[in-house]
């Protein structure tokens, strides 16, 4: 969402923020549903989530990389998505994430009294969702602002690299062993 709102626009930002909110929600809602617990309980499943996960978080990376090793060579810079394709950018990356349902089951299970009913649990994750989007706006905004935009273009390449070695880092720790 940095890279985006730096790169794209605050716009753009915002839509990757909206699309890592709809993973929170994904996430969150399968917490609710039991699904962490199932994934506790047989962890081949959990192996095949967290299996697509490195997949996206390495293919994504590795993008990043290409793309900046590209404009390193006077190529055309990486053309604008389009609004599509920045939300399904912050969905997948957020659903890259297989520790976001452990987080959101734990969560849950500490906080929130199994006797609750689907109403108080609609309505505290309408409340966790709201305040992502509070914040992802935030960020959007600041990473959109000009100084930081001209920071970005001053350093791009570095800040791609970096960005994309760190993805692809990730990526490949989630790899299972």
């Amino acid at each position: 969402m940095l890279r985006t709102s730096a790169a794209h626009g605050r716009s753009a930002g915002m839509r990757v923020g909206f699309g890592v909110v709809s993973g929170i929600a994904c996430w969150a809602t399968l917490a609710m549903c039991g699904l962490s617990a199932l994934l506790a309980r047989y962890e081949h499943l959990y192996l095949v989530v967290r299996s697509v996960g490195a997949v996206l978080l390495i293919g994504y990376g590795v993008h990043i990389l290409w793309s900046a090793r590209k404009a390193g060579h006077g190529a055309i810079q990486e053309q604008r998505p389009s609004a599509g394709n920045y939300w399904r950018l912050g969905l997948f990356t957020n659903l890259a994430n297989p520790k976001a349902l452990v987080f959101f089951g734990a969560l849950f299970a500490t906080l929130m009294p199994r006797q609750e009913g689907v109403g108080v649990r609609v309505a505290v994750l309408a409340m966790m969702l709201a305040m992502a989007v509070g914040w992802l706006a935030v960020v959007s905004w600041c990473a959109g602002s000009r100084p930081v935009v001209a920071a970005y273009r001053r350093l791009q390449r570095t800040i791609d690299r970096i960005a994309g070695g760190l993805f692809t880092a990730i990526g490949i720790t989630l790899v299972p062993r």
